[in-house]
């Protein structure tokens, strides 16, 4: 018996597939069109529709044109008749015809050097647009021939086959039947010729040339076709075929794709069309896309043609408005052709390295495999991006190191974040406003970014090239991968740059991840553009992509490739302009100090004049013009020599990075470099004064970035910046007073951290002759994005609304006050109505905040109030419907807390420390995503908790007494307490009260509080360590152990807030840590020159010891003793402690692994109550270590696999978990 065969059902994706090259490849003119949001599919189909096309012998060619590019075509463009767009169209299509090679990819010493001078654009264009032509021309007439070729051969057989069959007929009997009947020979050629015409030679099929708009948008259909001449160029390729890919988004974009400022997506098409003269095409197109076009394919007649300024470029040519097109909009079957079996089939084959546990039930609910197909939406990019995502994740050396213990934390992290998937809310107000939240994070999408790893030697530098690469695209569309990587190193993200070349190579390795990753994406000629569906994120990270980025290139740049950076490439320590032959003029060099040493400044940048794009790191140079004594040998030299600087040979300069120059003392010399579209001076700690007018000819400037520097006053003249879109004056500790700034309308990001000294935002003038409307109100900088005064000294903001305009400042998504001590109160928020996150910790002086405030705010994702004395919190915090965060520590004058039932969405509640606060408002029952909750210090009594939880991940509860219970449900965590309760219900007199303690603990050094922890009665940092009741011996040891009696005594106490002198610091031979964040250890050792030992105690919020710690700084580190770093779980820098001698841990119980690797000379290691403490090293045991002097007590889970050789006795008592404060959170 014959085996059956089964045959497989065709994918519905493909059956779309060769449904649309059938369409396109019918008679006449022919436009399909897939529309629709980012991630369906659009590329994807289009990829495949070219693929099945290449198989069809009469689609002689598919040109593949990716619109996610700005091009500048405008009226202005027509009737100048520019030509750099229309040159990187036809250079796009002659590399895709390999009959144009980028000299990008080409070194200097591998080209003629006789090649001809530079040649104008128009020239060039002339030059190439002939060799395309004759290229297509010949493909279409190869074809032409093959089908006559063809033809005839058909013909041949189709009569002799007919001449054969006549010898078989009688004629003579046929004649006499049918005397009518013709000639046989001429009945068998009319036959042939039906034959092979397919009956009807009318209908004749013609060769054609497949054209793919993919992502139209930031360029237009029309823009190709009719402004850069392509419908003239093609003329002699007809009928037109033509595939467009367009996001929803988009269609509502302006003139060339550019957003209006300050709008979303959704809110602008209709703009484009009147901006750009294309409302009849851009009507006729968007009528088709919105209505049923039946499967047999709708005629539509285009509209007339448009604007007469078109005819100015191309004469009489123009017919691109009369064509009349078969419109297909095959957009529904597109999103009707990814289903279930699709997904998982498009998952398996990029996820080969799947775990078993992706197909095992979970608790009754579907696999993991199946929850990911439910929740991907449908969406391919989703799969694509999480299963790439994946794939790189099991496939890294860290995983298959610890493969055992990644693969549970894989596990864990893949079911939280699935199971955290909120509805999506239906406030049509906000829905309108912000396209992310009327559809809701997709958790697939979330998923893939939560899994970037940030433990590296780059830490989360990763996590700011992918957000900049997101924001980059939706300003300025896609770019070359060398300037995407340049870019980086502009915005700071691998600050410190001692070398521009390691610099480039870890921004090649990230680069490389994000591919691998999905989150990137190669087009042609290594042209990138970003994952666009992953915009459906929500950044997380405090300040945002803004907050992170030292200037907005993408507000620099704007898509104008005048603006940008030009083609370069990385070679002798340098990021410079790609030189095709000798003698190319350089327009962008990145250098760093050491490399500029070999170099005679001077004659170096005199041979530089066409430089446009300068990044200068660590530099040892000045702009001081230097004079030149009398030289008394030459009587008639009657004036000193003037040595110019450098500066005067830059005058074409229009971006300018001066980071980390500690020998600049002035930069009025910069003055003439006019053409400044950015301007970064940072690190210059020498820099005392601006001149009042610096700014007062940059009226190009787009960026603005001046930090660290000893200024006191910032130019007014910085208020004639009408262009400026980024102003950052940070970290200017004795700067007094600000520039007015309420009328740069094009503001997106101010940021004035780290002011100090600064205690107004107003007119500070003493002479009585105040501007009183100087930054008053904000209410114009609708485009502000980020606003950040935190660490500033100021005691009110400006005001955010006009009583005459009701507009809102939606564009605002974070507020940053931290740490400004003297801020007593607020204006009215409710303009706000964007704000995500509001980080009002430290401002020790608030005393009050409207009831207004919260209203309006159904984006915010978190609320920090720690450290404030506020008395009380408006009624309104009810109406924060999206709240996932409510940080409450310190408000040591809070005494209730106002009912937040409703904020269901509520995954962390803290209100450690707040000693005063006895009550919360309403029930925690239908929290469903509540993972914490500390009462630590407080006399808030249990509230009842979720009876049910949708977030799969482990609970933390934290009683007012400091004890706490962790399990993975919270219905047994209330069981524990209950447990708890009963257990200890007579054990009163194990509690001691705080002022015995205190007695015995006298000699303890004490350490000066954070400032958001010091109030007028006293200190909270010591209360929250005194007042909670433990076993005596337990918590006098645990006190004791917070000073280690082996300190030097001169050693440098350091604790949050205290003032240290520069010179004694980095001197230092002995630090001591107290109490401190990581950001304040990071700081302050970065300013250390010569540690040999140090101490940390009580720094609750340090998870990875030393991150973002210079290496220069930790090579002379030899002792090194921690002690009650609470949420301390890795010491990952290990690298940069070449030195390391002693090492000791106690009472650190998140740790798990120390190390990554072992520090190459550590001979003592001493570890105390680790109760986690597993192993030294990630994947290495215990007995290997053979040349390590190690003492352990206390760390029961690292005892059971040490050699017992190796454990020493321990006095000590077990320290339950429950008897440990808790981490604190910054």
């Amino acid at each position: 018996m014959a085996e059956t065969v089964e045959i497989k059902p065709e994918n519905k994706d493909v059956m779309l597939c060769k449904k649309i090259v059938e369409t396109l490849g019918g008679n006449g003119d022919q436009r399909v069109l897939l529309v629709g949001k980012a991630g369906i599919g659009k590329t994807r189909m289009a990829q495949m529709v070219d693929k099945e096309a290449a198989k069809d012998d009469l689609c002689y060619q598919t040109l593949w044109l990716h619109l996610n590019r700005k091009f500048k075509v405008n009226d202005k463009y027509v009737k100048e008749k520019k030509f750099e767009d229309e040159w990187s169209l036809y250079e796009n299509i002659a590399s895709q015809l390999s009959l144009y090679s980028d000299f990008e990819e080409t070194e200097v010493g591998e080209r003629d050097e006789d090649e001809e001078e530079e040649k104008k654009v128009e020239d060039l264009l002339k030059d190439l647009k002939p060799k395309i032509e004759k290229y297509l021309l010949e493909k279409k007439k190869a074809v032409e021939e093959k089908l006559e070729e063809d033809k005839k051969k058909k013909m041949k057989e189709a009569a002799d086959k007919l001449e054969a069959e006549k010898k078989l007929v009688d004629p003579h009997a046929k004649k006499a039947k049918d005397p009518e009947k013709k000639n046989p020979t001429d009945a068998g050629k009319e036959k042939t010729t039906q034959v092979v015409a397919g009956g009807d030679t009318s209908s004749e099929r013609k060769p054609y040339l497949l054209l793919i708009l993919d992502d139209e948008g930031m360029t237009s259909e029309y823009e190709v076709m009719v402004h850069l001449g392509l419908e003239d160029f093609l003329k002699d390729h007809t009928p037109r075929k033509i595939l467009i890919t367009r996001r929803q988004e988009n269609e509502e974009d302006t003139k060339s794709g550019e957003k209006i400022e300050g709008e979303d997506d959704s809110h602008s098409a209709e703009k484009k069309d009147e901006t750009d003269g294309e409302d009849e095409n851009k009507s006729r197109d968007t009528d088709t896309i919105n209505e049923e076009v039946p499967e047999s394919h709708a005629q539509i007649k285009a509209e007339e043609k448009p604007a007469p300024t078109i005819d100015d470029l191309w004469g009489g040519t123009n017919t691109y408005g009369e064509i009349t097109f078969n419109n297909t909009n095959e957009s529904q079957a597109l999103l009707e052709s990814f289903k279930d079996k699709e997904a998982e089939d498009l998952f398996r084959s990029i996820f080969k390295g799947m775990p078993d546990f992706f197909v095992v039930p979970v608790d009754g609910t579907d696999d993991i495999m199946s929850q990911v197909l439910k929740k991907s939406k449908n969406l391919p990019a989703a799969i694509v991006v999480l299963g790439k995502s994946l794939e790189y994740t099991v496939k890294s050396k860290s995983y298959e190191l610890n493969k055992e213990t990644e693969e549970k934390l894989l596990k864990e992290k893949i079911e939280m974040v699935l199971s955290a998937e909120r509805a999506v809310p239906s406030n049509p107000e906000s829905s309108s406003e912000s396209p992310k939240k009327a559809s809701g994070e997709n958790p697939i999408l979330l998923l893939a970014y939560k899994l970037f790893k940030t433990d590296g030697p780059l830490k989360d530098t990763i996590l700011d090239c992918f957000w900049h690469s997101l924001d980059f695209f939706e300003h300025c569309g896609c770019v070359y991968y060398r300037d995407l990587i340049t870019q980086w190193i502009l915005e700071g993200y691998f600050d410190p740059v001692r070398s521009v070349e390691k610099a480039y190579q870890d921004g090649h390795s990230i680069f490389m991840e994000l591919i691998d990753r999905g989150m990137l994406k190669i087009q042609e000629n290594n042209v990138v553009v970003p994952e666009m569906v992953m915009r459906n994120v929500i950044d997380p990270r405090r300040g945002g992509h803004l907050g992170k980025s030292r200037l907005g290139f993408s507000r620099v740049y704007g898509g104008n490739k005048k603006k940008g950076i030009g083609k370069i490439t990385q070679l002798d320590d340098m990021i410079k302009t790609v030189q095709a032959k000798k003698g190319d003029k350089i327009t962008t060099i990145l250098v760093s100090g050491d490399r500029l040493r070999r170099e005679t400044p001077a004659k170096f940048f005199k041979k530089l004049k066409e430089l446009e794009v300068l990044g200068l790191f660590e530099p040892t140079l000045e702009f001081e013009r230097i004079e030149k004594p009398v030289d008394p040998s030459f009587t008639d030299q009657l004036k000193p020599s003037v040595v110019p600087p450098f500066t005067d040979h830059l005058i074409l300069l229009r971006v300018l990075v001066i980071r980390d120059c500690d020998l600049l003392k002035g930069i009025e010399e910069l003055k003439a470099l006019t053409k400044l579209n950015a301007l970064e001076v940072s690190g210059a700690s020498s820099l005392k004064k601006i001149s009042d007018d610096f700014f007062k000819s940059f009226l190009e400037l787009r960026s603005l970035h001046l930090s660290g520097l000893k200024i006191k006053s910032s130019p007014p003249s910085i208020s004639d910046l009408k262009e400026l879109h980024c102003l950052i004056i940070k970290d200017c500790p004795l700067l007094e007073d600000l520039p007015n700034i309420q009328e740069l309308l094009n503001l997106e990001v101010v940021d004035i951290s780290g002011a100090r000294g600064l205690q107004t935002c107003f007119d500070n003038a003493k002479d009585g002759k105040k501007n009183k409307s100087k930054n008053k109100n904000f209410y114009l900088l609708t485009k502000l994005q980020l606003l950040d005064f935190s660490e500033s000294q100021i005691e009110r903001l400006p005001i955010f609304q006009d009583s005459a305009v009701a507009a809102k400042l939606h564009s605002l998504t974070r507020l940053l006050l931290r740490n400004c001590s003297k801020l007593r109160r607020l204006p009215s928020l409710k303009p706000l109505s964007g704000l995500q996150i509001l980080d009002l910790s430290g401002t020790t002086s608030l005393v009050e905040m409207l009831e207004v405030c919260f209203e309006d705010k159904h984006e915010l994702k978190t609320l920090n109030l720690s450290g404030t004395n506020l008395s009380e919190l408006a009624t309104t915090i009810e109406e924060l419907s999206s709240l996932n965060e409510l940080l409450l520590r310190d408000c040591i004058n809070l005494d209730a807390i106002p009912n937040i039932q409703k904020l269901e969405n509520l995954e962390v509640i803290d209100v450690s420390g707040s000693a005063k606060l006895a009550k919360i408002e309403g029930s925690f029952e239908n929290m469903f995503y509540l993972r914490e909750v500390n009462l630590f210090g407080t006399k808030v009594e249990t509230p009842e908790l979720p009876n049910d939880t949708k977030i799969h991940c482990v609970k933390r509860f934290t009683r007012a007494d400091g004890k706490y219970f962790e399990r993975d449900t919270w219905s047994k965590i209330k069981k524990d307490i209950e447990r708890d309760r009963s257990e200890n219900a007579s054990s009163s007199d194990a509690v001691v009260e705080s002022q015995e303690i205190l007695e015995e603990t006298r000699e303890i050094q004490s350490v000066e509080p954070r400032a958001s922890d010091r109030t007028e009665k006293g200190d909270v940092s010591k209360e929250r360590l005194l007042k909670v009741p433990k076993e005596r011996a337990l918590y006098k040891k645990t006190l004791s152990s917070l000073v280690d009696s082996e300190i030097p005594q001169e050693v440098l106490e350091i604790n949050e807030t205290n003032e240290l002198d520069k010179d004694a610091l980095a001197n230092a031979e002995f630090v001591s840590f107290v109490d401190c964040t990581p950001e304040r250890l990071t700081s302050i050792f970065n300013e250390t020159k010569s540690v040999k030992g140090c101490w940390l105690r009580m720094c609750f919020d340090i998870k990875d010891l030393f991150a973002g710690v210079d290496e220069e700084h930790l090579k002379s580190l030899e002792t090194l003793s921690i002690t009650n770093l609470l949420s301390l779980e890795t010491i990952s820098s290990v690298g940069k402690l070449e030195n390391l001698k002693n090492l000791s841990l106690d009472c650190c119980p998140k740790i798990k692994t120390i190390f990554p690797e072992m520090p190459a000379s550590l001979p003592v290691l001493n570890l105390k109550h680790c109760e986690n403490l597993e192993k030294v090293v990630v994947g290495v045991e215990v007995s290997t270590h053979t040349n390590l002097n190690l003492e352990v007590e206390n760390c029961p889970k690292f005892n059971k696999i040490l050699p017992s050789s190796e454990t020493t006795s321990s006095e000590y008592v077990m320290v339950d978990r429950s008897d440990v404060p808790p981490p604190q959170e910054c």
